[in-house]
């Protein structure tokens, strides 16, 4: 579920920058301040020009280490309206996003990816019957070993077993791979964005 709340960003919320960005980080001051933001990006003729200034690299600063439109408001010493409107134009220009994720298991539900391999090349369309599937929470169109990659949610292995024969009845369908998400560890290293 994507959330897209600009007025106090949920504890658990992750923000993922859209771009190639460099990041650097300033230990005096205990955030990090994006640097060279447009840089990797500016003769990409396929990207539309992004305008951003140092106001913003700062908010995404804040953003990046959890702070709320409030909290960065205060520290920042800026209006709460300007930093609603500032975060406002940087989701709409696709530079941040906000997600939140319910816990299912302490809901009793078991989290899983069902890893899909296609045969026919019509990768997009197996991606858009599956993803309506009941227990789909998203599907990512990979490349590399797996040609999609499930998101899902079941109660039990009935569940599961159902979801599975599903979606291997779809046309193009070569073979599933299934995992289970035992625990989700959170990298420290939410700030370190390499250049390759």
């Amino acid at each position: 579920m994507v959330l897209h709340n600009i007025h106090n960003k949920p504890d658990l919320a992750q923000v993922h920058l859209m771009k190639n960005l460099s990041i650097e980080m300033i230990k005096n001051d205990g955030y990090c301040l994006v640097t060279e933001l447009i840089n990797q990006n500016v003769n990409n003729p396929l990207d539309r020009f992004i305008n951003v200034d140092e106001t913003d690299i700062e908010i995404i600063s804040h953003l990046l280490l959890g702070k709320n439109n409030k909290n960065i408001s205060s520290e920042m010493n800026i209006p709460l309206s300007t930093v609603q409107r500032r975060v406002r134009n940087l989701i709409s220009k696709e530079l941040v996003l906000f997600s939140s994720d319910i816990n299912y298991n302490k809901f009793g539900f078991k989290v899983g990816m069902l890893h899909i391999y296609q045969k026919d090349g019509n990768i997009e369309r197996i991606a858009e019957e599956i993803k309506v599937m009941p227990g789909v929470r998203s599907v990512e169109i990979h490349i590399g070993n797996s040609d999609l990659i499930a998101n899902v949610v079941y109660k039990d292995g009935t569940d599961l077993l159902k979801l599975i024969s599903k979606v291997k009845s779809k046309t193009g369908v070569e073979r599933i791979v299934w995992s289970e998400r035992i625990q989700k560890i959170l990298s420290p290293n939410i700030f370190s964005i390499e250049h390759f």
